[in-house]
């Protein structure tokens, strides 16, 4: 069934897990930073919301064991991923580094709106349709989509602007997302975007 695309007007950008430690794990990193430098300039110019995670892990004994056991299967045994201020893989990309006036969200799953004032946020700020950047695709892309979705938001997926630490891994989660939600291209959002001012 062919959709009309969806409306970028009330839209926010969100940028997630833009982190040397997390960003800097994902195959294509190279690639996905300059196209979410480009979605961010022009989301700039048009003064529309902008929102940055920050995965922030709790204290060992605090941590989800369910969370920590997916993140072994991942390569990430428990103990071994501490992420938090002062340490740097904590710090959010410098070329990718927010504005003083973007919020950014420490957050402990692959929810962004597990544990965070984000819905709030983003109904105060007349939001309908959030479209995901950032690292990674099958983790906190996916989990945020789904969320979205449930609570009445449309995720809208940049296909060349999400990654993985595998193209296998981040294939297969798009391919499910393109199933359920609207995945596009970062030139396709850009060509839509309302003009500025």
């Amino acid at each position: 069934m062919e959709l009309p695309p969806l409306e970028l007007g009330s839209s926010a950008l969100i940028v997630w897990d833009m982190q040397q430690g997390i960003a800097g794990r994902a195959f294509n990193r190279a690639e996905i930073v300059p196209r979410i430098k480009v979605l961010l300039a022009q989301y700039r110019i048009r003064g529309l919301p902008v929102v940055y995670s920050q995965h922030t892990t709790l204290p060992e004994r605090w941590t989800n064991p369910a969370l920590g056991r997916s993140m072994a299967r991942r390569g990430m045994p428990p103990g071994a991923f501490r992420l938090g201020p002062g340490v740097a893989e904590w710090e959010i990309l410098p070329e990718l580094a927010p504005r003083p006036e973007e919020p950014v969200l420490a957050k402990t799953t692959p929810s962004f709106f597990v544990g965070t004032p984000l819905e709030q946020m983003l109904r105060f700020r007349h939001v309908e349709t959030l479209v995901l950047t950032g690292v990674s695709t099958e983790a906190g892309i996916m989990g945020t989509a789904r969320h979205a979705s449930t609570l009445g938001f449309h995720p809208l997926v940049v296909e060349d602007a999400v990654g993985s630490q595998t193209p296998e891994g981040n294939e297969a989660a798009l391919s499910v997302l393109r199933s359920l939600y609207d995945v596009e291209a970062t030139e396709s959002i850009l060509r839509r975007l309302p003009p500025p001012g």
